[in-house]
């Protein structure tokens, strides 16, 4: 089945199933689309509403916040700075047009408010450490899928691709910006980014960096990255994902070994310090030659805060707790995701959107 032009722009090439998807459009309202943090086994809306304990030792505050509003975390997170004081650090990213359950934890001087603008902030516990990015055990998702047509059962796997959200719906796309960063074509960087409502005035990336932050500009990197795996993981689509000699499976207490170890393939997110034998050797060096850019540019001597050292990921992901109930034409679905995996990956397996955007995956 062709992918829609969208995906091919962000590497997502393929899917894992074959036929037509179930059609339909999420997010149509911004209950539609209920994201439920895990920290610790714990759900962020159970400790909010006094029906789960949490940790009571240690320096550093921790809050759920519930937004019943279009904010992004980023937004969110200076919002709590603002009412609440102190450095706020989060997990993971949450979508900005859902209704999210999230957990923060605040440093500092602590003074609980109440919230306004359909964000509520309650008081969870304590605990030695601050939360970090990708410390969280995952999300439970809510979905509802307005306007489906059920054919066939729905499958709980599906490859693990980097979303929408990592890259933009619209052109300039956040890794067309994270390569001209990798290429140092800050000329070009800026322009893109000025499209983005950025205006920058930066003739070095350390100037650059001041003006936008440096988590911007890793984040673009990132995405950067992100789409050099989803390229690596369709082009394994295509050729069948079953492991082979040289290939690096996750085995299931989390260790990655060689095969013929049994467990699951991962495939690398290319970094400075990627370094793989076998098919991902030669994939990946034909990929980048495709793209005329080298490993050793993701060190940046210049700023080595946005330096990207490379990682691996799992090729597919696992909907957990997957169930599904029917309400007229319009289908709920609960599961549950590991950290780093996105309900839209799954969503977009399962529905085959024609028109992502159009059908809500933005």
């Amino acid at each position: 089945m062709r992918v829609p032009e969208l995906d091919e722009r962000l590497g997502m090439l393929t899917y894992l199933t074959e036929g037509d998807g179930i059609g339909g459009r999420i997010k149509e309202r911004l209950s539609d689309f209920i994201v439920d943090e895990v920290l610790m086994g714990r759900r962020a809306s159970r400790v909010l509403l006094g029906l789960e304990d949490f940790p009571s030792e240690g320096p550093y505050h921790y809050v759920v916040a519930a937004k019943f509003t279009k904010v992004g975390t980023r937004e969110l997170v200076s919002l709590i700075s603002r009412e609440l004081g102190g450095r706020v650090r989060y997990a993971g990213l949450k979508d900005a047009r859902a209704v999210t359950f999230q957990f923060f934890s605040i440093e500092g001087r602590f003074r609980l408010r109440e919230v306004r603008n359909g964000v509520w902030i309650r008081p969870a516990g304590r605990l030695r450490e601050p939360l970090s990015k990708g410390r969280n055990d995952g999300n439970h998702f809510t979905v509802v899928v307005r306007g489906a047509d059920l054919t066939s059962s729905i499958p709980n796997r599906f490859p693990n691709f980097f979303s929408y959200q990592r890259f933009g719906v619209r052109p300039p796309f956040n890794h067309e910006i994270g390569k001209a960063l990798l290429l140092r074509d800050l000329r070009s960087a800026t322009s893109m980014m000025a499209d983005q409502g950025y205006e920058t005035q930066g003739r070095s990336l350390r100037q650059l960096a001041s003006e936008v932050g440096v988590e911007l500009l890793r984040f673009y990197i990132h995405s950067y990255q992100s789409y050099l795996f989803n390229l690596l993981l369709s082009k394994r689509l295509f050729e069948g994902l079953d492991p082979r000699r040289g290939d690096l499976v996750v085995k299931e207490n989390g260790e990655v070994s060689l095969y013929p170890e049994d467990g699951e393939l991962v495939l690398p997110i290319p970094g400075a310090y990627t370094r793989v034998r076998g098919w991902a050797s030669e994939a990946l060096r034909d990929l980048l030659r495709e793209e005329d850019v080298s490993l050793d540019l993701f060190l940046f001597r210049e700023l080595p805060e946005i330096s990207a050292l490379g990682d691996l990921r799992a090729a597919l992901a696992r909907a957990k707790s997957l169930t599904s109930l029917w309400r007229g034409n319009n289908l709920v679905l609960s599961f549950f995701l590991d950290r780093g995996t996105y309900a839209t990956s799954f969503l977009r397996e399962i529905i085959k959107p024609t028109d992502p955007v159009a059908q809500g995956f933005h």
